[in-house]
């Protein structure tokens, strides 16, 4: 059968009616219940001063809090994540910002007054290890892209093609795609290249080049990029933490803009993204990697600004040259070597060296066979 355990309150009245009604030492009791005779006192005193009163816990809650934050501050930063959803660290930030004559708390005073108001739940996982992070020094030194969804909108499958700079945060642009086309991202990339200028570099993942296949040739978009003097960049194969800044970029819109954006047509979403970017993330929202400032404090358009159209590809007079054909190879010495199927119709310049043979795409390499690997009749 299972113990009888008596309340608390019980027990301190027994120890007081043992005082009181049977008169046995103050030392005794304490000793039977286990407790200081201190204690045994202050009993006594509360059933003194309120008989009718059970002697259990009082609150330790403070009558008086001289230093909480003022109601008007806590308003401010419920109005702040509820329209927002960010968390005690941004909140923090915009309101010193934009609302300067408040005296605002602690960061983690912040999180106890969205934990009490029901804003988050207190999260049980460890910490996280501190991630290695790079940083690129000046804007447009390097822009990360990729694709994120899918999404449903209108009944359409819908993948946001995203284009962030690497120092700035900035986002670039943010357009809703219905096709994984390179074309289509290279479209959005030309358009983002006249609003704001060109880069020196641009990272996305092997979906817009040629990693996966050997040998490693240029893809059709890269080979745009590299028209217009850009460097193309990838990532290892399965490693996104290479493009984490775009890949964090996708956590926000996760959790900030998919659960509000309408979704009944594709022109509708286009329009809260479009907003959402323009007029909160890039101008308003706190990023806490470039201290706790909007984006756009640090973004200013490129140096370099785009040409009107894609310069053509241009070789010495003096270059060997080849035209790469359906196959994507091209053929010298009897030799067949592939170039790529990304530069079909292109001309590529053929260089033979005393141990080796390089093929160029405009100023790019984009093969260099050794002689011990250049074998007549294969496809190299």
């Amino acid at each position: 059968m299972p113990w009888k355990v008596a309340p608390m309150s019980d027990l301190r009245h027994a120890a007081v009616h043992k005082v009181l009604t049977l008169n046995l030492p103050v030392a005794q009791v304490a000793r039977e219940f286990g407790v200081s005779r201190k204690t045994i006192y202050k009993w006594i005193e509360r059933r003194r001063i309120r008989p009718d009163e059970p002697l259990e816990d009082h609150s330790r809650r403070p009558r008086h809090s001289p230093n909480q934050t003022q109601l008007t501050v806590q308003q401010y930063v419920l109005q702040v994540r509820d329209n927002y959803g960010w968390g005690a660290r941004k909140i923090r930030a915009f309101l010193k910002q934009h609302e300067p004559q408040l005296e605002l708390p602690s960061v983690r005073t912040i999180t106890n007054i969205l934990g009490r108001t029901g804003r988050i739940t207190p999260s049980v996982s460890e910490p996280a290890p501190t991630p290695l992070c790079f940083e690129r020094a000046a804007p447009h030194q390097l822009w990360q892209c990729d694709h994120k969804g899918p999404l449903e909108v209108a009944r359409q499958t819908v993948h946001p093609f995203t284009i962030l700079d690497d120092h700035s945060r900035h986002l670039i642009d943010c357009q809703a795609c219905t096709d994984l086309t390179t074309r289509t991202a290279f479209d959005i990339l030309w358009n983002a290249f006249g609003e704001v200028g060109l880069p020196e570099a641009i990272l996305c993942d092997n979906a817009f080049g040629t990693r996966f296949q050997v040998p490693h040739t240029l893809s059709w978009l890269e080979a745009r990029l590299v028209r217009l003097g850009i460097r193309p960049i990838h990532g290892r194969p399965y490693h996104p933490q290479t493009q984490g800044k775009v890949e964090r970029l996708h956590g926000t819109l996760q959790r900030e803009v998919w659960p509000h954006i309408r979704r009944d047509d594709i022109g509708h979403f286009q329009h809260d993204l479009d907003h959402w970017r323009q007029e909160i993330y890039n101008t308003l929202r706190p990023h806490e990697a470039i201290g706790d400032v909007p984006p756009l404090s640090r973004f200013t358009p490129s140096p370099r600004p785009r040409p009107d159209k894609l310069p053509p590809v241009e070789y010495p007079a003096d270059a060997i040259t080849r035209k790469v054909n359906t196959s994507g190879d091209v053929r010298f010495g009897g030799y067949r070597i592939l170039a790529g199927r990304g530069l079909v119709g292109e001309f590529v310049r053929i260089e033979p060296r005393d141990h080796e043979l390089a093929l160029y795409y405009t100023h790019q390499q984009i093969r260099c066979l050794s002689n011990e690997q250049l074998v007549k009749g294969k496809m190299l």
